[in-house]
């Protein structure tokens, strides 16, 4: 899966993904063929975390 290069960008479209689908990221991350953890790091990096009681990623 293509997604895009801007983290912010990136997690606003992860987030849509996860509540279009209603997963949680682990198992979006599996079905969509996404590095977890390199999209965790990257997403860090940038002050974005993910909450996993909401199923979302935050600033």
């Amino acid at each position: 899966m293509n997604l895009p290069q801007d983290p912010y960008m990136k997690s606003q479209y992860v987030n849509m993904l996860l509540k279009a689908n209603n997963m949680d990221l682990k198992t979006l991350c599996i079905s969509a063929n996404i590095n977890m953890i390199a999209l965790l790091s990257e997403l860090g990096r940038a002050g974005i975390s993910y909450d996993p009681v909401n199923r979302q990623f935050r600033t």
